[in-house]
């Protein structure tokens, strides 16, 4: 035990281990030998960030158990100084050390015992250590800080620790498989407050204006998931009693304190549908928020058990100023954070292999348990927008697989990408309905219960469980299983597309299917898949609209299937894009889903509307289809006045703006063709928000501003107009989402001398938030003497490091010319990290995501020369691909498609 009252200097001992000479290390992994485990973390920190003391020490006590013989103690360790390091035995003897040394290339720490170890015994490793929070990573335990109501800089102290940082905090166990217990205990400034992932136990007063905190003992959990936050926060509590107490907490730097009454409630109304939903209760009796800066949080969010941080753009809500587009937001994020509680805290993964058992079903159940705590904000169907980006990327012949091996910390962290996200929740989403919901739901429930105690999990763990209730409710055909099919889908790359053709007038239909490439490879692969086929006829009364009316067996070319048609009907598959693939129809089926979509749209579910733009357009891109027809598909937009539609439809125009932005005649087309397609849109929805509306309303109003405003006259003169008032009170404030679009529609014609203004008002700005939407609009700027000017910025201090990010991804992202200057910039950078403050993280995010923006020849050869210099090999390769694949879609769709938007009179806008 701690005698809590004495300083930390104090607590070291004097009989302890020293450090070695190092000797070259026999390990052939990165994965710890685990000859030894560890069955529960004691944990002291002492602070001083109250007093801008970013310096901190603290002491770890690990119980281990051996369960190989070895004379070795292989732990995780980087950034911590040891100061003392001492293993005792059970009876709380010293064990003799010869002692410790470091392989910086594994971040192991290794303690050398004089004997060795039996199997099955016990023992206690105590490492005291000093640290510092003075890092600009926004990784491990680090500072953050806020501007008070008096204009001061507070800072504070906030972990994240996702995916191998905590062992930069402190000396531990850094993998995903490795559970245990921790008990915390924090020293602060009597004016800040201490909080973890378990509740306070009690606080005591320390000498020199501290005291100290200590927590509860933690579930048994990994050590990315242990938090810490030592602030001034403020915060808003709700406290419900039943089925059993829970404390709900949001806090936040005390300038936000009016702007945290929404997420708790999203997060109690979230919480208590989450439970019933898996028939599992919540395992501690408090959950926080805490919103942190965007300027110091790099992640969206982090779903530390109990303590759960984000960026503050995603968790506060202003009643003043925001709209149902925030409630979206926060309802989205909180839900995924909370169903992480289950799945990735109660349930974690074996190894980062099974990432996707984590974000797969954080990613789904965000949408389709927030279905039932807010059901005026249709989350179910906005999941369509993650259905489109996993198909988009799954697109490439470099993707992975959902289930990947990998080891260092590099290519960890590379695994938090799409197909972790928005292709494993696709997926699951696709087996609920091919199942039906009630029976996942219910393998669902057994995996949890099945698997808790233990509560490390692989994905044939997963499939277990979902085969009992498979086989319970007889939702398969008998000679197929779950585990057949479901590897299909995890353990291969790729995505297919299913091509129906009928068999002259007859019932009959070929199905066909292959992997689905933009472009395709010189050897394309051969991967094919078990697909549960679901499709909808006006004469089939909506039968087989989203379980699978039969299951399209691998390997098996031209698949006969009758299906009844009457005369006129049309056959639409896979028609509430419930299934994770594309479709493509024989021309005359196209003909007729088309009519039917210009004469009578609402026959089909806005789903099924939205699939038919993302698909129609996406095979064009690839060559399996006519651009006439894809447009033919597109131009039917001009009646529509449905937010999901529209969502889909705007992916797929920026797509188009980013492949034709080197072409200026092509652009200028694209801009007024998407344009007329959105003036009713936006003549349907206006500039500002109605009082009451629903949250698609305000989704869709965003859209057409994007859309309408680069030719609509009314829409540039309203902006105009702000603008001017904006000047004349020589300040620029964006009231709301909708203003910024507005805004950033007049920012792209806009002269230097307005830009300049709002640049200046930038810098008088203090509220992150509100920087937050000024450098958004600032950054739509296409002039090069204003680009240049946003460069210099960049380059000063004048902003941090995330915010240099956001302005370099705003403005290569809005144009050409704001393109060639972040390459110009970072060519002639030596040093990204120590010129610009932008660390390996976020550079190598930006330059994946500049691939996609990237067409001319110089440009990508300038951009491969700067991944070569900067990035790991791997993400080399992959920036290769992307670029090779912008060229070939020049080559072979450019001029198509240019050719196109020249001739409006093929455009059907009667």
């Amino acid at each position: 035990m701690f005698n809590l009252a004495v300083p930390l200097a104090l607590l070291i001992v004097a009989t302890s281990a020293s450090p070695v000479d190092k000797s070259v290390r026999a390990f052939d992994t990165y994965r710890l030998p685990n000859a030894t485990i560890p069955t529960h973390y004691d944990l002291y920190l002492d602070t001083n960030v109250h007093l801008d003391d970013l310096a901190y020490s603290g002491t770890v006590k690990i119980s281990i158990q051996v369960v190989e013989s070895t004379n070795q103690i292989v732990l995780h360790s980087t950034r911590s100084v040891i100061v003392s390091l001492v293993l005792r035995n059970s009876n709380q003897l010293s064990v003799a050390l010869k002692g410790y040394d470091f392989d910086e290339d594994k971040d192991f720490l290794v303690v050398d015992t004089a004997e060795a170890l039996s199997v099955g015994s016990s023992y206690v490793l105590e490492i005291d250590f000093t640290n510092s929070l003075d890092r600009t990573d926004a990784a491990g335990f680090y500072r953050s800080s806020y501007v008070n109501a008096e204009g001061v800089t507070k800072y504070l102290g906030v972990t994240q620790f996702e995916s191998t940082d905590a062992r930069s905090a402190f000396p531990c166990y850094d993998e995903p498989g490795i559970k245990t217990t921790y008990k915390v205990h924090i020293a602060s400034g009597l004016s800040y407050n201490a909080r973890s992932n378990a509740p306070a136990l009690g606080i005591q007063i320390l000498p020199e204006g501290k005291k100290l905190t200590t927590f509860q003992t933690t579930p048994r959990m990994q050590t990315y998931l242990l938090a810490f936050l030592v602030s001034d926060f403020v915060g808003e509590r709700q406290v419900v009693y039943q089925p059993h107490q829970i404390a709900v907490s949001t806090f936040a730097r005390p300038t936000a304190n009016d702007q945290l009454t929404y997420s708790v409630d999203a997060s109690v109304r979230y919480l208590r549908e989450m439970e019933i939903y898996f028939d599992q209760t919540y395992a501690l009796s408090k959950i926080d928020n805490a919103a942190i800066s965007v300027a110091d949080f790099s992640a969206g969010a982090m779903e530390n058990w109990g303590l759960v941080t984000y960026r503050e753009t995603y968790i506060l809500f202003d009643p003043e100023t925001d709209g149902e587009d925030q409630q979206v937001r926060i309802v989205g994020i909180v839900g995924h954070e909370y169903a992480h509680q289950f799945f990735g805290n109660l349930l974690a993964p074996e190894w980062w292999s099974y990432l996707w058992l984590n974000e797969g079903f954080a990613q789904f159940y965000q949408y389709y348990v927030a279905e039932y705590s807010h059901p005026e904000l249709n989350m179910r169907d906005r999941f369509a927008s993650q259905r489109e980006s996993a198909l988009s990327a799954d697109a490439s012949e470099t993707v992975r697989p959902m289930t990947y091996y990998v080891e260092t910390t590099t290519e960890i962290s590379r695994l938090f990408d799409t197909v972790a996200y928005a292709k494993s929740a696709s997926v699951l989403r696709m087996f609920n309905y091919a199942v039906t919901e009630p029976t996942f739901q219910k393998g669902l429930r057994y995996y949890i219960q099945q698997n808790k105690e233990h509560g490390v999990v692989n994905e044939e763990n997963l499939f277990d469980s979902l085969e009992q209730a498979v086989k319970e409710d007889s939702q398969l055909p008998q000679d197929l299983t779950i585990h057949e099919i479901f590897r299909t889908w995890s353990n291969q790359a790729g995505a297919p597309v299913v091509t129906v053709t009928r068999v002259g007038d007859t019932d009959e239909f070929l199905f066909n299917q292959e992997r689905y490439y933009t472009t395709a490879p010189k050897t394309p692969g051969q991967e094919s898949w078990w697909i549960p086929i679901s499709f909808f006829t006006p004469s089939s009364n909506g039968q087989y609209n989203s379980s699978a009316a039969f299951w399209l067996p691998p390997n098996s070319p031209d698949y006969s299937q009758r299906i009844t048609l009457a005369e006129g009907d049309y056959l639409t598959v896979n028609p509430l894009a419930r299934g994770y693939y594309r479709v493509n129809y024989d021309e005359g089926n196209w003909e007729n889903i088309i009519a039917t979509l210009y004469d009578t749209p609402e026959v089909f579910h806005r789903l099924t509307r939205s699939q038919l733009v993302d698909d129609a357009m996406n095979l064009a891109h690839a060559g399996k289809l006519d651009y006439f027809i894809a447009f033919q598909v597109f131009d039917y937009l001009n009646h529509e006045t449905d937010f999901i539609p529209w969502s889909t439809a705007s992916s797929n125009l920026n797509f188009l703006k980013r492949m034709l932005r080197h072409d200026s005649e092509a652009l200028e087309n694209l801009e007024t063709y998407s344009s007329m397609l959105a003036s009713n849109l936006l003549a349907t929805y206006g500039f500002e928000a109605i009082k009451g509306e629903s949250a698609d309303a305000e989704g869709t109003r965003l859209i057409a501003l994007e859309w309408a405003c680069s030719s609509d006259d009314s829409c540039q003169a309203e902006a105009a107009q702000r603008l001017r008032s904006s000047r004349r009170a020589d300040s620029f404030v964006i009231g709301s989402t909708a203003e910024q679009k507005l805004l950033c529609s007049r920012m792209r014609k806009t002269v230097y001398d307005e830009f300049a203004t709002m640049l200046n008002s930038l810098q008088a700005t203090v509220d992150p938030i509100a920087r937050s939407k000024l450098i958004d609009t600032i950054s739509c700027v296409e002039d090069e003497s204003s680009i240049d000017a946003l460069i210099d910025t960049i380059k000063s201090n004048n902003v941090v490091a995330s915010e240099k990010e956001q302005i370099l991804r705003s403005i290569y992202r809005n144009s050409l010319s704001g393109l060639n200057a972040v390459i110009e910039l970072l060519d002639t950078t030596t040093s990204i990290a120590e010129d610009l403050n932008i660390n390996n993280r976020q550079l190598f995010a930006l330059l994946e995501d500049m691939a996609d923006y990237t067409v001319q020849l110089e440009a990508a050869e300038r951009l491969v020369d700067i991944s070569e210099r900067f990035a790991p090999t791997q993400l080399v390769s992959t920036i290769q691909v992307k670029l090779r694949d912008n060229q070939n879609w020049v080559q072979r769709n450019g001029a198509i498609v240019s050719g196109m938007l020249k001739t409006p009179s093929q455009i059907n806008f009667e």
